[in-house]
């Protein structure tokens, strides 16, 4: 029976409120989760190109709260890394076991994600932690927060916690404003079946138009992500497979060897946003709800998963004082550990598009000057790889 109190009502149903949810029961809190799906097609949703890199920190994670059970099925490790800058002739590459590692990430369809993710939840909550339906809005009382959907249904916790997107309703009912950056691109996103081995290796290719990634997320299966001028994505997605393929192939080299594709092939839009607050009282924001960046260097999902992490360990530390979780310090502190953290990577990510999204000459020489120089830089490739496998 859920009890009349919850710790957290979570808005949203999809990666970041599946994953604090599955873990916050996990620390002995009491979740509900409020989604506009029902659990069933959380669990059953179909592959739709989108794919996802667990870098290594966000890995640790997963398995400090103890849902990386979970998650290990559905995905494929990830032990080299290989970049390619065509225009300049540099490329660096990375060896997990060279560097005293077992893996960098862990390739995984998003759909399959969420399906896991939902099965880690509902295991450790139950079916009826799961309410189908629709935030209408919401206001404090007191120590608590009431959450009301568009049915009539209330419910009412400690905290609520916006995991809604980037277009969180959440955020806008708490009156937080946004920064955002458009780039001019789209992503196109599909899945690809091969003959050649991938090796375990994400390959990516950093083009002027935009970068172009081949993640391993099962044997002999990549998800493609494949940036270019808005326009230029959404010809490219609505052009014959055959042709999309060779496209592909030409693009990468041959490097997969014969090519099928293996799902639908979808386009968006890219562009970057961060929230100017985290909190408000008795509300916090995590994951794409709070930010979202641009697809190169694999950072947005993985900067949600440090933002659960953080957040958690400020509830259960407040819990285990026998605090109100929802205490506007507790909150804050949560804010104070990821808001600048998540604004440097903000900008790590747009500077990184910006320099290696340019066909000027002075680029083309500082991109080339970069890859070359981490390539043969020991120490300074062993940096950027711890920095690249934290969790955001």
């Amino acid at each position: 029976m859920r009890p009349s109190i919850l710790d957290l009502v979570i808005i949203g149903g999809g990666h970041a409120g599946l994953w604090l949810g599955a873990a916050a029961v996990r620390a002995g809190l009491s979740v509900a989760i409020v989604d506009p799906s029902s659990p069933g097609a959380a669990r059953a949703a179909p592959a739709d190109g989108r794919t996802l890199a667990l870098l290594g920190g966000s890995r640790r994670v997963a398995l400090a709260q103890r849902i990386w059970a979970d998650i290990v099925t559905v995905g494929h490790p990830v032990r080299r890394v290989e970049v390619l800058e065509p225009a300049a002739g540099a490329r660096v590459e990375y060896d997990a076991a060279s560097l005293g590692l077992d893996l960098f990430a862990f390739g995984v369809e998003s759909p399959a994600l969420r399906a896991a993710l939902a099965g880690s939840f509902l295991a450790a909550a139950g079916e009826t932690a799961w309410v189908t339906g629709s935030l209408a809005g919401w206001e404090r009382d007191g120590a608590s927060v009431v959450v009301s959907l568009t049915d009539g249904r209330r419910l009412r916790g400690r905290v609520l916690i916006g995991a809604d997107g980037r277009g969180s309703r959440v955020r806008d009912l708490a009156g937080i404003d946004l920064t955002r950056a458009a780039y001019g691109q789209a992503a196109l996103a599909f899945i690809v079946r091969h003959d050649r081995p991938h090796g375990d290796a994400v390959r990516e290719r950093l083009r002027p138009a935009g970068p172009l990634a081949l993640l391993p997320v099962g044997p002999r299966r990549c998800g493609v992500t494949w940036v270019e001028p808005e326009a230029t994505a959404r010809a490219l997605a609505a052009t014959a497979p055959d042709e999309l393929l060779r496209r592909l192939d030409r693009e990468t080299g041959g490097v997969l060897g014969a090519l099928a594709l293996d799902s639908k092939v979808a386009a968006w839009p890219l562009g970057a946003q961060h929230a100017r607050r985290y909190v408000a009282p008795r509300m916090a924001l995590v994951g794409d709800a709070a930010h979202g960046v641009h697809p190169i260097h694999a950072q947005g999902f993985n900067m949600g998963v440090a933002d659960i992490a953080a957040l958690l360990d400020r509830l259960v530390a407040a819990r285990r004082a026998d605090r109100d979780i929802g205490a506007p310090d507790v909150l804050l502190a949560y804010e104070r550990d990821r808001w600048w953290d998540n604004e440097r990577r903000l900008r790590l990510t747009d500077g990184l598009n910006r320099l290696f999204s340019n066909d000027l000459l002075p680029a083309r020489l500082l991109r080339g000057a970069v890859l070359r120089a981490l390539d043969s830089i020991p120490p300074l490739k062993a940096l950027a790889v711890r920095e690249g496998m934290r969790a955001g």
